[in-house]
């Protein structure tokens, strides 16, 4: 993948840092504003306890609906061919061209962080990035020279491995400020690569679950500086972030839901938008990373999710937006 990178990015650098490293410098939007640290922003201050005649009660936040809760994952999610919901395994690498040095370092430090919280690990410097995120000022132009010179990288070819045509024809031609593809690749449930045709030790097959699992091979994301406009550095981290970390559905309506994945819907609207990840955000994404993979059918790991999704929302969590 790194030979159609540096085919399609000549002159830019491929920034692979690890994910312990501090920002350098200030961090502001890809336009050059002001927009505050790189870091990951505190968590909201915990529910203030309430004193009476020498009982300290805490409120716990009530539960949403669990149709509510399970139409939400039903919309963000993007299944893979398979009709399955694909994650990472162990380890990502993200890695970031056409961002200054600050911008860059910022981005992969908010990725590092979060995938730390679902359990991932970020690569070192020098690691072979599977997670390519490349900032442009045409986006349009770019993803279709790349996809055209490099198809394989697309899995143009490979409907096991992508979610097939039309929604690559979708990834070229929708003008949006952030476009993103996920390429898959089917393992053994217990996580072992294969090939057509070649011969894997395998569990017994049941109803229930599924000898096989679906894991991302690599992710390419697409920030076209122009649309994204004014925005939060950190909304824009925290936003490419969950694309990253999860198969999400490029139109969605999230409408009386608040997540970093309507950042430019709201902003659109005019609409506040979410200043970070939110409670639901981060409820996914740890749902996902804990769901069970080797399902037979997508709907189940949805299911799950949901359930999952419930845990969090019910307990008093505090959102991972940043405060004023």
């Amino acid at each position: 993948m790194s030979r159609w990178v540096a085919a399609a990015m000549t002159g830019l650098v491929l920034m692979a840092q690890p994910a312990w490293a501090a920002p350098r410098g200030p961090v502001t939007s890809p336009e050059g504003n002001p927009a505050g640290p790189g870091a990951p922003a505190p968590a909201a201050a915990a529910p203030q306890p309430t004193t009476v005649e020498g009982l300290v009660i805490t409120a716990r936040p009530a539960a949403p609906p669990i149709d509510t809760v399970s139409a939400f994952v039903a919309e963000v999610s993007a299944p893979t061919a398979n009709g399955r919901l694909a994650r990472w395994d162990r380890k990502i690498c993200p890695g970031v061209v056409g961002l200054k040095a600050p911008y860059g370092q910022a981005l992969i430090d908010r990725i590092a962080a979060v995938s730390a919280a679902v359990g991932l690990e970020t690569g070192a410097p020098g690691c072979r990035p599977n997670m390519v995120i490349v900032a442009t000022d045409d986006s349009q132009t770019l993803a279709k020279s790349i996809v055209d010179r490099n198809p394989a990288a697309f899995a143009r070819w490979e409907r096991g491995m992508s979610r097939g045509d039309k929604a690559l024809g979708e990834f070229v031609e929708t003008p949006t400020p952030v476009r993103w593809w996920h390429v898959t690749r089917t393992k053994t449930a217990d996580g072992q690569s294969y090939t057509q045709g070649s011969a894997v030790r395998v569990r017994s097959a049941s109803r229930l679950r599924a000898t096989t699992r679906d894991d991302f091979d690599h992710v390419i994301i697409l920030i076209d500086v122009k649309r994204v406009g004014v925005i939060r550095f950190e909304a824009l981290a925290d936003y490419i972030t969950m694309i990253g970390l999860a198969q999400i559905e490029p139109d969605v309506d999230l409408t009386g839901v608040r997540s970093v994945i309507g950042l430019f819907a709201d902003r659109d609207s005019g609409a506040e938008p979410a200043r970070g990840l939110t409670e639901w955000d981060a409820a996914y994404l740890l749902g996902l990373y804990s769901a069970n993979r080797d399902v037979v059918r997508g709907s189940r790991q949805e299911r799950d999710i949901a359930r999952r999704m419930l845990q969090q929302l019910g307990a008093p969590v505090s959102s991972t937006e940043p405060s004023e």
